[in-house]
């Protein structure tokens, strides 16, 4: 452990020098009671700033017209300056001026006059540093206080050991060039909301060992936080705690943590690396959001959801694990992560939110598990790296959007399970050649099948003609072939939205 200073040595008095011996001074043996007498307005004991100066008023009694008073070092020292100006037989001032202070001494007042002499002491030290020291707070909320002989605008280090409340933390918070603090010793559980909120001075922290809670905001907006140390003992890391803070660089997050909050670390720009513990089993939303500098997360197999925005333009994200344990996969969760080119999605997911992948422009292949029964608006848009999708047979509608734009797409498998495809489903896949759609289809949205320009074959088994919207087939029409099954075709050329296709083709499905 780091060496303390006792408050009486940082706070009361520096160590004084013993006064008792004053070499080649003599104070005679009086009878009492004793005429002549010395006091000091300010005390008998001075502490001094390199370069300070200051004045002491003394008043005598028992003195005459012939009394002298005159103030001598008791050690010799250049560094000291003292000068006596009387006012009258009763009364005048010595002046001290610190000049470079390295030791304590003492100043030997005599006063006499003529028959009769009397000697008296100031003991005067430096005051103590205060750059880089440890400061022991025994009764929260006496922090303040505590700082009073400082110039509290120069702080720039400081380690904190006992008890403190939410006015320390107040005071801490003030202090406007406060780097690097150490908390690591003090008796507290919960750091409350926005305690350090855009705290721009902030380089380091050491948060207690006894911390439980990190509240909501608590370094929000601390841009040049670079290193932030997070005791096993916290359980619960508030929304929006770290948000903001451009310069973390790594976080480890420990294993008593059980809830991430929603937004807790977005806009951690230099964030590279993040370590998230067993214990975690939420995920809130928007957790990393815009860490641009994540390059792989692994979510453990405690975590059983992953909340919506989670990593979305987590752009230098190449690598994803998701645990077992996750069933869903919320709303843009992934979205933006354009480094990203694989993820494999567990087998107890069982629906992928809207956007949960769309502009994941990286993003080659993946693999969507049996279970998954819904894949939402969006999901994949905008994936244009991706070439091939199999839609498992859980699946009984492809939502709005679901894989617009992308533009890479070469091959689409569309399960018989599937009732509906929603608009824009497959919107601007301009690569796609071919497509089969099951029989039990009876809706394709507005736009579904527009700009895919490239698309040549369509198939469709549903013996009655599914409804169409707007432009389901737009600029498709009048180029692909359209196959329905047999002894269907006059059905198709009459029904509203498949009417406009040149060419339709029966065949035996």
């Amino acid at each position: 452990m780091k060496k303390l200073f006792l408050l009486t040595a940082l706070f009361v008095a520096a160590a004084f020098p013993s006064c008792s011996k004053h070499d080649g001074v003599e104070t005679p043996d009086w009878p009492e009671p004793q005429p002549l007498a010395i006091a000091f307005a300010e005390g008998n004991s001075l502490q001094f700033d390199t370069d300070e100066t200051k004045t002491v008023h003394y008043t005598i009694t028992g003195g005459s017209d012939k009394t002298v008073v005159t103030a001598e070092l008791q050690t010799a020292d250049d560094a000291y300056a003292v000068e006596t100006t009387p006012i009258s037989a009763t009364e005048g001032t010595i002046t001290i001026t610190a000049k470079a202070p390295e030791t304590e001494n003492c100043i030997i007042v005599t006063v006499s006059d003529g028959s009769q002499s009397v000697t008296a002491e100031i003991a005067i030290a430096l005051k103590a540093s205060f750059d880089g020291k440890t400061i022991v707070v025994e009764t929260p909320g006496t922090l303040w206080s505590l700082l009073a002989d400082y110039d509290r605008t120069t702080i720039t280090e400081l380690t904190v050991i006992g008890n403190l409340n939410d006015a320390d933390i107040a005071t801490l918070e003030w202090l406007p060039n406060l780097a690097v603090l150490d908390m690591e010793h003090v008796n507290l559980e919960e750091l409350g909301a926005s305690a350090f909120k855009s705290k721009k001075s902030l380089t380091s922290v050491k948060l207690p060992l006894t911390m439980k809670t990190i509240g909501a905001y608590a370094f929000d907006g601390c841009s040049n936080l670079t290193s932030i140390t997070i005791p096993d003992s916290v359980t619960t890391i508030g929304s929006h705690t770290f948000s903001g803070c451009s310069s973390l660089t790594s976080v480890t997050i420990p294993d008593g943590v059980t809830t991430i909050g929603s937004w807790a670390f977005q806009y951690c720009s230099s964030l590279t690396s993040v370590t998230i513990p067993d214990s975690v089993t939420s995920i809130g939303s928007g957790a990393f959001y815009n860490c641009t500098s994540l390059t792989s997360v692994t979510t453990p197999d405690s975590v059983t959801s992953i909340g919506s925005y989670t990593f979305e333009d987590c752009s230098g994200l190449t690598s994803v694990t998701i645990g077992n344990s996750v069933t869903t996969i919320g709303s843009h969760t992934f979205s933006g992560c354009s480094s990203l080119t694989s993820v494999t999605i567990p087998d107890g997911v069982t629906s992928i939110g809207r956007g949960a992948f769309s502009s994941c422009s990286g993003l080659t292949s993946i693999t969507i598990p049996d279970g998954v029964t819904l894949i939402g608006d969006y999901a994949f848009s905008s994936c244009s790296g991706l070439t091939s999708i199999t839609i498992p047979d859980g699946v009984t509608s492809i939502g709005s959007g679901a894989f617009s734009s992308c533009s890479g797409l070469t091959s689409v498998t569309i399960p018989d399970s599937v009732t509906s495809i929603g608009d824009s489903a497959f919107f601007n896949c301009r690569n796609l050649t071919s497509i089969t759609i099951p029989d039990g289809v009876t809706l394709i949205g507005d736009y579904a099948f527009f700009k895919c320009r490239n698309l040549t074959s369509i198939y469709c088994k549903a013996i009655v003609p599914p409804s169409t919207g707007n432009y389901t087939f737009n600029s498709v029409n009048a180029t692909a072939t359209l196959y329905v099954p047999t002894g269907c075709k006059a059905a198709y050329a009459a029904a509203a939205g498949w009417k406009d296709f040149k060419t339709i083709k029966e065949t035996q499905f």
